[in-house]
């Protein structure tokens, strides 16, 4: 039998119908919220005799300066964390020791072992005089993903935030972001400061990142377990901790660096205009710019138009040292009401406000050594030639020989209504990277 459904009865049985399913919703949605909670209490449950408060000491006060996570990897007390966590420790020893805080009240030393600075992780190990008694309370090893997750499926992060006590942070796992140079898992969750160094686990109970940064508002990033893994078979390998830290850092940035910069020179630049330049365009995904211009502006007094590209991430190398960047500038500037002089007086104060891309200190970095030189730019055969200033500038980085920060700048200076400039900053570098590098650079960023 057919019912009406403008019938009273077919209103009745409408409203029945979407009742029903409203209540499956809620049952479905409520049991999928039951799952996630008993998956998160079990994972804690089962592992947090394994995840650590690690506390950075500073020795002479015995005061906490820092704190962050770190787990249990093996069954000899080798623990992972990051190497932002243990980096007052890893380069002033004299003044900081490490100690750990295992959830069950247990505490003592750690040593450190190794490093990846590129990835910031690091081991340590915890001290071989550690009674039986307190290694069985940190004797929940956790086991590492074999392989990587699905993505959108949900895993689960623990640490100690805000040092308020070990806790989970249940999120989704996204994949390794693409827009990164350095491989780094894309976490939908909310990591908090403490948690750096923790692991995140799938729903076996394994890890399948370590906890690193956030950008906030449920946008989160973990080290794939894959670079642990590596550090660890090498560690192992090597059958030692390390005597020399500085040596270890400075020849991984320095295989960093040859690696991208092989990778980078290889390539063919596109290339996009600026007014009536041409400049380099997004050379990858981890590479990207942005722009903007005054040319709506009716109380502007000349036109100018920008394009800043950036790589995404950074090496930290301490709190106000970071390595690894790549920038690149652009300016297109026309005079439109100023007269030469004030339109060069304008260029020059632009011209010389140029820095590096990156942080460093005086205590990390030596003083830029510059190089000046004017050079002439080919154009068409019935053209002139363009003439420019180029500025070539290196510090040395005083703990990682053979690297440098560099800053590169060009600017015209043969025309009195217009002016092109170009900059980019590479930081730790080699001298030969670097020089390849501006050459390239020179030879694509251009104004016919």
């Amino acid at each position: 039998m057919r019912i009406d459904k403008n019938t009273p009865q077919g209103r009745a049985l409408r409203s029945a119908a979407v009742l029903i399913t409203i209540l499956v919703f809620v049952i479905f949605s409520s049991a999928s919220g039951f799952a996630e909670n008993n998956s998160a209490r079990t994972l804690f449950a089962n592992n947090k005799a394994g995840i650590l408060q690690i506390r950075i000491i500073d020795i002479t006060s015995g005061s906490k300066s820092a704190i962050g996570s770190g787990f249990v990897v093996n069954d000899s007390g080798l623990v992972a964390t990051n190497y932002h966590v243990v980096q007052m420790a890893a380069s002033k020893p004299e003044q900081y020791r490490i100690e750990y805080l295992s959830a069950s009240g247990a505490a003592g030393s750690l040593n450190l072992v190794d490093v990846d600075v590129i990835n910031d992780l690091a081991l340590v190990q915890v001290s071989s005089q550690l009674s039986n008694q307190s290694k069985s309370q940190i004797a929940a090893v956790l086991p590492l993903a074999a392989a990587e997750p699905a993505i959108g499926v949900p895993v689960y992060a623990l640490g100690n935030p805000l040092d308020l006590g070990l806790t989970v942070v249940p999120g989704t796992y996204n994949g390794i972001n693409q827009t990164s140079y350095h491989p780094r898992v894309h976490f939908t969750g909310s990591l908090n400061s403490g948690m750096s160094g923790g692991p995140t686990l799938n729903q076996a109970g394994e890890v399948v990142g370590i906890n690193v940064s956030t950008a906030g508002n449920q946008v989160s990033f973990l080290v794939p377990v894959t670079a642990l893994q590596h550090l660890i078979a090498e560690y192992q390998l090597r059958g030692q901790s390390l005597d020399n830290m500085a040596l270890r850092i400075g020849q991984q940035l320095l295989a960093d660096q040859e690696k991208k910069f092989a990778q980078m020179l290889s390539l063919d630049w596109p290339t996009i205009a600026l007014g009536e330049a041409t400049v380099v365009n997004e050379l990858s995904p981890f590479f990207r710019c942005w722009g903007g211009s005054n040319s709506s502006s009716e109380k502007a007094q000349l036109l100018s138009a920008d394009r800043t590209c950036r790589s995404e991430d950074n090496i930290y190398l301490n709190e106000k040292f970071s390595s690894g960047v790549i920038e690149h500038q652009f300016f297109w500037l026309e005079a439109g009401k100023l007269n030469p002089l004030q339109f060069y007086t304008y260029y020059k104060r632009l011209f010389g406000d140029f820095a590096a891309g990156n942080k460093a200190r005086e205590k990390d970095v030596g003083d830029y050594q510059c190089d000046t030189e004017f050079v002439a730019v080919n154009r068409l055969e019935t053209q002139p030639q363009r003439k420019t200033k180029a500025v070539f500038c290196a510090r040395a980085y005083k703990d990682y020989p053979q690297l440098y920060d560099v800053v590169f700048l060009q600017g015209t200076v043969d025309d009195a209504r217009a002016a092109f400039i170009s900059h980019f900053t590479l930081a730790g570098v080699s001298r030969d990277n670097a020089k390849a590098y501006a050459r390239k650079f020179m030879g694509v960023a251009q104004w016919q």
